[in-house]
């Protein structure tokens, strides 16, 4: 009966894998993708101040929840945290849906954080702990990459087919829709078999970790600089691409196809985080540090410049940068750190980015509503050529001082072809 019951309880715990994928997919096929900002706009008369500051308690809620929402998954299970977050998320994007107020909208933004905070690490955590229990640990890197590789197509297909839907249809139809595929995540979460964890009081000592962590952080200017720069550098990436479908729209792309526009902004994105391993090995890390705020900032002046549908193919490079921009950092960052400390840095990076599209994003949607979306794009284009390089020299000069500091000698150039590896 005991080897029975272990052999169940394998095919459950390999049962979680396959069941990981199908949840993650149902969290990310969502239809609204393509016309959300539109759907504000024309649906619900918002200004692009207006629909840039409902990010603000959005980012708050993911920053500040972060903490006691992974708690609540240690205490009474990541199964629990899923079900949790999917069925929060499933009502926030349904109200979301169907609010014709601006105060219920907010509210519905602020739920929708919550729920992600509830699903976020979760996740990854129940797939880890069913592949140990089963000796498989070894795998979950493949695993994990194919699950991402997943949430693309995922994306993709549903800006591929949410927009001509919403055009045949309705807006609110489109996103209703979406809330419905999502609340089917919440029964595939119930399904899950909860791998027994050790239980810890690690969690309540998690804020001091994270004080400590920054600290440590501040104190070595290379990790200061760049995790700076890394939070600098998603804020450039995100803020811009919420201005995409009001660009679209105002050069005459109908709402049937925003989707077909969107999409290979997105694929562009997917393919240079497949092949930005070789460009690094060719190029440099240097080189792959400094060409992305230069990316990002030679599109925005293409954008500021050129009032034109087809200047449109510069959101590419912009989709590039998002694709790459965190194998690159986060592979130099876990280098420079230990193994300690390495959860919580990247922890560290994430609130960062959070803090800094709370100011960005709404400058973006002030400048985008009073002078026009051309004076946004400039303005953008400002931040990352002069912080994001300022920052970028402070810790190119950082890390020569401290290379110097490791060897006892001046560093030798930096090999071309020398292996970088990414996480």
């Amino acid at each position: 009966m005991d080897l029975l019951g272990r052999i169940r309880d394998e095919m459950a715990f390999e049962g979680n894998v396959w069941k990981s994928f199908v949840y993650r997919f149902l969290m990310n096929f969502q239809l609204f993708w393509p016309i959300w900002v539109i759907y504000l706009q024309k649906e619900r008369g918002l200004s692009l101040t207006q629909i840039t500051v409902l990010d603000v308690p959005f980012f708050l809620v993911i920053v500040f929840a972060e903490i006691p929402t992974g708690a609540i998954a240690d205490r009474f299970g990541r199964r629990v945290s899923l079900m949790l977050g999917s069925l929060m998320f499933s009502i926030a994007v349904f109200v979301f849906g169907i609010a014709e107020s601006y105060p219920i909208i907010l509210l519905s933004y602020t739920a929708w954080g919550l729920g992600l905070t509830f699903q976020s690490g979760a996740d990854a955590a129940i797939l880890y702990d069913s592949l140990k229990t089963v000796g498989r640990e070894d795998d979950f890197q493949k695993i994990n990459s194919r699950l991402w590789a997943l949430t693309s197509v995922a994306v993709l297909v549903a800006l591929l087919i949410g927009a001509p839907i919403a055009a045949a249809t309705s807006f609110t139809l489109a996103i209703v829709l979406s809330a419905g595929i999502s609340l089917l995540a919440v029964p595939v979460a119930w399904s899950m078999h909860e791998p027994r964890a050790e239980h810890s009081k690690e969690h309540e000592r998690y804020l001091q970790t994270v004080i400590t962590g920054v600290r440590d952080a501040w104190r070595q200017p290379t990790l200061r600089y760049i995790i700076i720069f890394s939070g600098l550098l998603n804020a450039a990436t995100f803020a811009p691409l919420i201005f995409v479908q009001p660009f679209l729209d105002q050069h005459g792309v109908d709402t049937g196809n925003l989707g077909l526009w969107q999409a290979p902004v997105r694929g562009a994105g997917v393919i240079a985080a497949l092949l930005v391993h070789q460009f690094v090995s060719r190029a440099g890390q240097r080189a792959a540090f400094f060409a992305m705020p230069a990316a990002i900032a030679v599109a925005m002046f293409a954008l500021a410049g050129v009032d034109s549908l087809w200047v449109y193919v510069v959101f590419l490079g912009v989709g590039m940068v998002a694709g790459m921009q965190n194998p690159v950092l986060a592979s130099y960052v876990n280098r420079r750190i230990p193994s300690e400390r390495r959860a919580t840095m990247l922890s560290v990076q994430s609130v960062i980015a959070s803090f800094l599209l709370i100011g960005i994003e709404p400058l973006g949607g002030v400048l985008a509503d009073q002078f026009g979306l051309q004076a946004m794009f400039l303005a953008m284009g400002l931040i990352v050529a002069v912080f994001g390089t300022g920052v970028l020299l402070l810790w190119n000069r950082a890390e020569t001082d401290a290379l110097k500091a490791e060897s006892g000698r001046e560093p030798a150039p930096e090999r071309a072809n020398e292996p970088v590896a990414v996480s």
